[in-house]
């Protein structure tokens, strides 16, 4: 059976809507409460979200989107055939809308939310939350001799990786890189996991 494109729209925009309403519920209802307990929470969150933003720019697999998706068409009684171009549409839009309302989450608990722009959030793209973490450029400024021989040195094994494993997503990057970086003692401060995967990994994924 072949899926118009309004159906694609259609059912990616209820699942956005489904995942807003769910942060929402979850916003009113759950607090992590302050100090560690807070940023440990923000951490898994925001680590989520850039895999997330992973799936969807590069093309990984996500079995919990791909579930979801399942569900939907299932409830719509549509039959659509994996290997289409409307099926990969359709993963494309439901990441889309998953990373989206991540973002959007991640917002409301850090407080840089903007309530107002809720009823605007459209399946179509034209919010601001997937394109304030994807492809980031971070501004020019002048670094240190340490940061720039953390870089290249991160450049060089993430090169080494991804020749290897070209499909490692941004999340496993870090984390295999911050692991070498503490195994090396190379640098007298090895940066974290969560900056490597923010500050060092911009090139991903072609070092």
């Amino acid at each position: 059976m072949t899926i118009s494109e309004e159906q694609v729209v259609e059912l990616a925009q209820q699942y956005l809507s489904k995942l807003q309403k769910a942060n929402e519920i979850e916003f009113a209802t759950f607090k992590p409460g302050v100090g560690e307990d807070y940023y440990q929470f923000l951490d898994g969150l925001d680590s989520k979200c850039f895999h997330l933003a992973d799936c969807f720019r590069i093309g990984y697999q996500n079995e919990e989107v791909e579930a979801e998706l399942e569900s939907a068409l299932d409830i719509a009684n549509i039959k659509v055939d994996r290997e289409s171009k409307e099926y990969k549409l359709l993963i494309s839009k439901f990441l889309f809308a998953a990373t989206e309302a991540c973002f959007q989450r991640l917002s409301m608990y850090k407080g840089d939310f903007d309530y107002k722009d809720v009823p605007n959030f459209s399946i179509y793209g034209n919010t601001n939350y997937v394109a304030q973490y994807i492809d980031t450029e971070f501004p020019p400024v002048k670094k240190r001799a340490e940061t720039i021989a953390i870089q290249k040195e991160v450049n060089k094994l993430a090169k080494e990786i991804m020749d290897k494993y070209p499909r490692t997503s941004r999340y496993d990057l870090a984390n295999e890189i911050a692991d070498k970086l503490v195994k090396e003692k190379k640098f007298l401060k090895t940066p974290k996991f969560k900056v490597i995967r923010k500050k060092y990994l911009t090139k991903y994924p072609n070092f």
